[in-house]
């Protein structure tokens, strides 16, 4: 639980740095230049944000530094947001992560949900602050009354554990399923797997193929793994090797290693032709789900 519970909140460091140029004037760099040599705050922020991801030209991590720490000192909150990223990454600077709780924080006030949520996932962590599930708490909350996915999947995640809250398992549910009811692969897997065990929501295998099936669209290695297990045991389904050994082949390639030991086990009473259809099978979904994406 403790392990599911860090790899969620280590998730919440990783969120790609939205890069608002693109979504604004089709201006070139030289433009967006002009604009923040003007000391206009926005376009201070989107010129840092092209020189970041090398839109419109090559990446200098220096310029977006630069045009990032000149924004923020004017609580432009998105650059606020991206200067604490490279700072809790080491990216450009050196890792300095009391400096990023230190940005993330004034951004998180100025009602950034991004911020909000990797600042609480510092304060569960402690990282850069001193640790504290109450601030952790109201800072995941923010973000995901602002509709934040990934705040609401690590409510749910505290809840359905009792990590730093008391053990919530309606509450729970709740957080999960918007995060599910998003597109939040790893919500829907979390959801399905619990339905499917019993362990922590009431046993339900249509619920559970459901949230499953609908994570394993998106190639979520664990989803492909249960649905596998429950293929290969006959778990709410008729009993169906083949598709047993896709889900677990799929599994394996999107990142969990742990699948081959169970797919191997079940090739032993497989035919060479129903192996052969099995990785056809999984030639098959993975195709779908790059078509998908």
């Amino acid at each position: 639980m403790i392990q599911e519970l860090r790899a969620a909140f280590a998730l919440v460091l990783l969120i790609p740095l939205p890069s608002l140029a693109k979504k604004g004037p089709e201006l070139k760099r030289a433009e967006w230049e002009q604009l923040a040599q003007s000391g206009d705050a926005n376009a201070q922020y989107v010129l840092g944000s092209l020189y970041e991801n090398g839109d419109g030209g090559g990446v200098d991590i220096k310029s977006a530094i630069n045009w990032y720490k000149r924004a923020a000192s004017q609580g432009q909150e998105s650059a606020q947001f991206s200067l604490a990223m490279l700072y809790l990454n080491g990216r450009g600077v050196p890792r300095d992560s009391s400096q990023a709780a230190a940005l993330l924080l004034k951004s998180a006030e100025a009602g950034n949900k991004l911020a909000q949520c990797n600042l609480a996932a510092l304060y569960e962590q402690g990282t850069g602050l001193k640790k504290d599930h109450n601030q952790a708490i109201h800072w995941f909350l923010a973000a995901a009354r602002q509709g934040d996915s990934l705040a609401r999947y690590n409510l749910g995640i505290m809840y359905l554990f009792g990590s730093g809250v008391p053990r919530d398992i309606d509450a729970a549910r709740k957080w999960l399923e918007l995060a599910a009811n998003q597109g939040y692969a790893p919500a829907q897997y979390k959801l399905g797997w619990s339905y499917a065990t019993g362990n922590e929501l009431q046993r339900d295998l249509d619920k559970a193929r459901y949230w499953l099936r609908l994570a394993a669209a998106q190639a979520e290695p664990l989803a492909l793994y249960a649905l596998g297990v429950m293929a290969a045991t006959g778990q709410g389904e008729t009993q169906d090797t083949v598709a047993a050994f896709a889900f677990l082949t799929s599994s394996a390639k999107h990142g969990y290693q742990e699948a081959l030991a169970a797919r191997n086990q079940i090739a032993t009473a497989m035919t060479p032709a129903q192996i052969q259809r099995g990785y056809e099978m999984a030639k098959s979904w993975d195709s779908a789900t790059k078509n998908r994406q």
